[in-house]
């Protein structure tokens, strides 16, 4: 049974873009940072995202994330300590 993941690096890539930099900063290694450290920041929790869904729904037994209804994946994720 195939679980689905969501692509890191994909995710990171959209996440910084669609954070509100200031544009007015004229420091080019200060706005680098903060564009580095939204990607990053968005990439590793998706990295430990994926890692949560790989243990926590190994089994064939459970429902997948898309199986499930809304109020079903909320409880699941409450449980998830992380999130």
């Amino acid at each position: 049974m195939s679980r689905t993941f969501i692509d890191a690096k994909e995710f990171a890539m959209h996440f910084m873009d669609s954070v509100q930099f200031n544009d007015e900063d004229r420091d080019l290694t200060n706005a680098a940072k903060k564009r580095l450290v939204a990607y990053l920041a968005a990439y590793y929790v998706i990295e430990d995202f994926n890692a949560v869904e790989r243990q926590n729904f190994a089994s064939a037994t459970e429902k997948k994330f898309q199986e499930m209804s809304y109020e079903e994946l909320i409880e699941r994720v409450k449980h998830l300590n992380k999130y």
